[in-house]
């Protein structure tokens, strides 16, 4: 499949999502736009993981996984702090509205042109930025801190900043989110460039399609009784105001409106010791008032939904998904040489996880298999039980545990997940990863007849889809600062320090080298 052909991902080049951090955790200032694959590589402590786990915690709030967006007492109390004549401004602008889609209703889906007033359009702004806490208590919550002033950058800073910018090819200035940690409190400002916000909310209603086609009735429903109401008319109105909400989330957010997954870099020993984790916490549980409290340490939200999606696994509610269990079952054929396999413990549905080699007709306990399968089987298993087409998956360091010619195999994987429409994100130490992917996109750029023969020659990718950024330590001001990697066709692709490393080995050999050939030094 030819890279122009694929699915690659919700982040196009004609919805673009940036974001810039200033002063958060060891970061001094980052700027980076995602791509359907996004590449953080650079030293140990220089922020790849903070900034991962703020796009992780952003998509689960902007998506409403954390927090739903549900509007009726945030609309009240905006009703209730603000002057009278913008209550009544508002209260026109729902008639307004209300005869707008009354009179669109009966013309054919692809031609209603329903604009929203600009009233409502401020009131949902409102809403937003009253948000801000909310979103300040998702980024605490994954990274297991009880205030965010704990991720202000040490030194000197006193606040931390997140931009998020969204930037719309026929739009000529970006969605705008800025994101403000100070002390302990959190800010929330939204900006839409001119009348965005009804342009956005215009093309999803004047859309076309099952889902629109959905939304336009249940607007129609609420309209309906809107104009039938009597005193419970302005209950009606904010339940409208949630409903146009559902129509313009997607518009505001963008490609953070996708579902995260988040792989930890510890996903091994998480995946060996979690029935130990579960035992200790029910065990815990039954000694409840025979013992004395004891400080228990609080998990970070990334890890404990981790824990918690290996848990789903095997629930009863849980519904298995096997939209991208092929690609799953070809890490299996390719890399593992076996099958991962999962099924419920006698104890409280608890998931109890195996290998079996090929050829074999027993399973072995994943804890007894090599570490390359347990850093493997969770991606195997959200592939093939959570992970859709859209979806953002985070995996860290994906190269651990696995030899440089299962990395490059490994790397192909990924890569092929792109290309099927899951946008990813990795953090990563290993020269064999960037390389792998310097390779395909070099083969990108040869044209389809020249490609016969390279390996993972279906996996091109265009120098558009991809983005590697360096994390490098900074001592004035102490912290990192984030560079794009330039992609450099004559130098080998995404360079990154590794080949200074590299470098300074071989001098180091060769001075070595020179010293015990040297007979005329004793």
């Amino acid at each position: 499949m030819d890279v122009n052909e694929s699915l690659l991902g919700s982040c196009s080049q004609e919805d673009k999502l940036g974001i810039e951090v200033t002063d958060f955790g060891p970061i001094v200032e980052a700027s980076i736009d995602l791509r359907p694959l996004t590449v953080f590589v650079g030293p140990s402590n220089t922020g790849k993981t903070y900034l991962a786990t703020l796009i992780y915690a952003l998509h689960r709030y902007f998506s409403g996984r954390s927090t739903p967006w549900r509007f009726p007492s945030n609309y009240q109390r905006l009703l209730d702090i603000s002057p009278q004549h913008v209550v009544r401004e508002t209260t026109d602008a729902f008639d307004e509205f209300v005869q707008q889609v009354s009179i669109e209703a009966d013309k054919p889906l692809c031609e209603r042109n329903i604009v929203l007033p600009a009233p409502i359009a401020g009131a949902i702004r409102s809403v937003f930025e009253t948000k801000g806490k909310k979103v300040g208590e998702e980024i605490g919550r994954c990274f297991g801190v009880a205030e965010t002033e704990a991720l202000i950058r040490k030194g000197r800073a006193r606040s931390a900043r997140v931009v998020i910018r969204r930037s719309i090819s026929d739009e000529p200035a970006p969605f705008e989110h800025v994101l403000t940690l100070e002390g302990q409190e959190t800010k929330l400002k939204m900006t839409v460039p001119g009348e965005g916000l009804l342009t956005a909310v215009d093309m999803v209603i004047g859309g076309v399609g099952k889902p629109q086609d959905l939304l336009n009735h249940e607007v129609q429903d609420v309209v309906s009784r809107v104009r039938r109401a009597g005193k419970d008319r302005d209950f009606l109105a904010r339940q409208l105001l949630e409903v146009i909400i559902d129509l313009a989330l997607p518009q505001l957010a963008g490609p953070l409106f996708c579902t995260p997954y988040f792989l930890p870099a510890d996903r091994t020993g998480v995946m060996n010791a979690h029935s130990t984790i579960v035992n200790s916490v029910i065990g815990g549980a039954s000694m409840a008032g025979l013992s004395p409290a004891t400080r228990i340490p609080i998990l970070s939200g990334v890890l404990s939904d981790f824990l918690q999606q290996l848990i789903d696994l095997v629930q009863p509610t849980h519904v298995r998904s096997n939209e991208l269990d092929d690609l799953g079952k070809r890490i299996e054929d390719e890399i593992l040489n076996g099958s991962v396999r999962v099924e419920s413990s006698e104890i409280l549905n608890y998931p109890r996880f195996a290998y079996r080699p090929k050829g074999w007709k027993s399973d072995l306990p994943l804890v007894n298999a090599s570490s390359m399968v347990s850093e493997i089987a969770p991606l195997i298993l959200f592939l093939r039980h959570f992970v859709r087409r859209g979806d953002t998956l985070i995996i860290e360091e994906p190269e651990s545990h696995l030899h440089p010619a299962m990395q490059v195999e490994f790397t192909q994987r990924l890569v092929a997940l792109v290309h099927a429409g899951v946008n990813v994100i990795v953090t990563t130490h290993s020269e064999w990863v960037l390389e792998t992917l310097g390779n395909l996109v070099r083969l990108a750029e040869l044209p389809r007849e020249r490609r016969e023969g390279i390996k993972g020659a279906d996996l091109s990718l265009g120098r558009d889809h991809i983005g590697a950024w360096s994390f490098k330590p900074k001592r004035s001001p102490r912290g990192s600062v984030v560079e794009e990697i330039k992609f450099d066709a004559n130098a080998g692709g995404l360079r990154s320090d590794y080949d200074e490393v590299a470098e300074r080995l071989y001098n180091d050999w060769a001075t070595i080298g020179n010293r015990a050939t040297d007979n005329t030094r004793q």
